[in-house]
């Protein structure tokens, strides 16, 4: 069974090569900011992907924001996002 630490270098060898690879392929010269970010949203995702992939367990874990959010706002900006397809607001 490998350790924590030889999992993660596993992790970030397989993800970074899909990262570099994805990064030379998208010209984001022409991205918004916030489209701009779309290398880290992968990079999200692949996480669930790798521990799929290899059988890991895991448990997902809530996670909770401390500083105030405005959620009318955030909820608005969001759905906008999703009609639009574009980035509303820098201040959600």
């Amino acid at each position: 069974m490998l350790d924590a630490t030889d999992l993660f270098d596993e992790y970030c060898q397989w993800m970074f090569s899909i990262l570099s690879e994805l990064e030379g392929r998208i010209d984001t010269s022409k991205y918004d900011a916030y489209e701009s970010r779309v290398i880290g949203f992968v990079s999200e995702l692949l996480l669930d992907v790798w521990l799929n992939k290899n059988g890991y367990d895991f448990k997902e874990v809530n996670c909770l924001f401390m500083e105030k959010q405005n959620w009318l706002i955030k909820g608005m900006n969001f759905l906008k996002r999703k009609l639009t397809g574009f980035q509303v607001s820098e201040n959600e």
